[in-house]
């Protein structure tokens, strides 16, 4: 990409193509859509003082009103529908400086110009893209993990505990990100010539006593600095015992209606989650990990491993991919018709992808693996694994954390693969946008207009 694209050309462009296209939208969709009409309502009875009123619909905590009213400093007339979403057009920029800040601390070896280039197109990701223009709460949640893993990056540790408090109260869920950060930030205690010798990179493990190894190291590294292992982890601590008070004076993690998010065990989520990072980072991809390496020949013993390996996950199908009642009956979502294709001819598909599932775990396991370590990707992986797995419901945004943190973790394209990423996105995006606003529909059992959308 050119070195034209300075901050402030990113900045300005972004925000026009943002504020654009969030001026038709509102044209066209002047009305609260799908889950804004909880959401709006919510966050206008703060606006009009009423902080006690809550609507037992809402699942997640009031982190995005409480945000909302303060960027429009609880004025009641702009807490229009219109003002309200532009609040989540601050979040796209916090979140690419943030980016960038991320990258400098992960990849030093790139330049600020490279770092503001994957930064510019990280923020288009289009799941993430999309719903800057509802009032939703993707964007204050992924802002605010962010802001706090780049705090933990600079050793703020009181600081990113708070910024994962601000974000749990966006999305419950990020509690696992909390904790993700702070095992990520122990890790670092470590020299670089001692995680050398225990924690080598992921890519390059070749025995499971490998990881056996790494964890023996690992363990003896926390004994032997077990005073700065305190002082860095009792902030998160905190935060993890006042979220555990609050999940047993709630009766739970979810708020209010929760007959529609009983947690479950879809370890299909992990095989979806797989096959839809390969893809949005496809490009990417192929930009840092040589094509003979992700096609290599495999060995007698390698064969063995990944015919082991597609066993247990076509038995994971089998035993373990729940269909939620959403995804079946709610036609306005692209996932409705992913699983309806999916599921054809008997459910033959859903096995017959289980190849497809393994190539994209290798090609992700690659891209990431190569930069970071075996640990690194294990507490990533956990945290990724208890974020999806207990969720019934296939539904993208769920992915947009863990896909976040694994595309600003591997190793960064540059060139042409990074501007063929952007033009990926960009497509997508418009696509997207596209039929959200130019082809509605109507169903005959509800009045009003249905629209196609993530």
């Amino acid at each position: 990409m050119p070195g034209i694209f300075t901050p402030a050309t990113i900045v300005v462009l972004h925000l026009s193509v943002l504020i654009t296209i969030s001026v038709i939208w509102s044209r066209i969709v002047p009305q609260p859509y799908m889950d804004e009409i909880f959401h709006i309502p919510q966050a206008q009875r703060y606006c009009q003082g009423d902080y006690r009123t809550w609507d037992p619909k809402l699942t997640t905590p009031p982190g995005l009103y409480v945000i909302g009213n303060i960027l429009l400093a609880a004025q009641r007339p702009l807490c229009s529908t219109f003002f309200l979403r532009l609040t989540n057009l601050s979040y796209p920029f916090i979140i690419l400086f943030t980016v960038a800040s991320l990258l400098k601390s992960i990849h030093p070896h790139l330049t600020r110009q490279e770092q503001l280039n994957s930064a510019a197109v990280i923020i288009c990701f289009p799941i993430l893209w999309f719903f800057n223009f509802l009032y939703y709460t993707d964007g204050g949640s992924s802002a605010f993990i962010l802001l706090s893993w780049l705090a933990a990056k600079k050793r703020h540790h009181l600081l990113s505990a708070l910024g994962s408090a601000v974000a749990v109260t966006f999305r419950q869920t990020n509690i696992i990100w909390s904790l993700f950060i702070v095992g990520t930030a122990l890790l670092e205690l470590s020299t670089p010539g001692e995680r050398r010798r225990f924690d080598p990179k992921a890519a390059f493990v070749q025995s499971p006593l490998q990881l056996i190894e790494a964890l023996t190291g690992f363990i003896q590294m926390l004994l032997s600095k077990f005073g700065r292992v305190i002082t860095i982890s009792l902030p998160y601590l905190g935060l993890l015992a006042v979220f555990a008070a609050f999940v047993k004076w709630n009766g739970g993690i979810v708020l209010g209606d929760r007959s529609n998010h009983i947690p479950s065990m879809h370890v299909v989520q992990l095989f979806y989650f797989a096959a839809f990072s390969a893809g949005m980072s496809m490009f990417a991809i192929l930009g840092v990990v040589p094509v003979a390496r992700l096609i290599r020949r495999p060995t007698f013993k390698s064969s063995l491993v990944i015919l082991t390996v597609a066993s247990i996950m076509a038995l994971c199908v089998y035993k373990f991919t729940n269909v939620h009642p959403f995804l079946l009956a709610d036609n306005r979502h692209y996932t409705f018709y992913i699983w309806r294709l999916m599921s054809r001819y008997n459910g033959i598909i859903l096995y017959a992808l289980v190849p497809a599932y393994i190539a994209a775990a290798w090609f992700c396991w690659q891209a990431l693996g190569t930069e970071q370590t075996i640990l690194w990707v294990v507490i990533y992986a956990v945290a990724t694994m208890l974020t999806l797995i207990p969720s019934p419901l296939l539904e993208f945004r769920y992915f947009i954390t863990p896909y976040l943190i694994y595309r600003i973790a591997m190793r960064q394209p540059r060139g042409v693969w990074l501007f063929l990423e952007l033009l990926f996105y960009t497509a997508i995006n418009a696509v997207t946008v596209w039929m959200f606003l130019n082809k509605p529909f109507r169903w005959v059992h509800q009045e009003g207009v249905q629209r196609f959308m993530w």
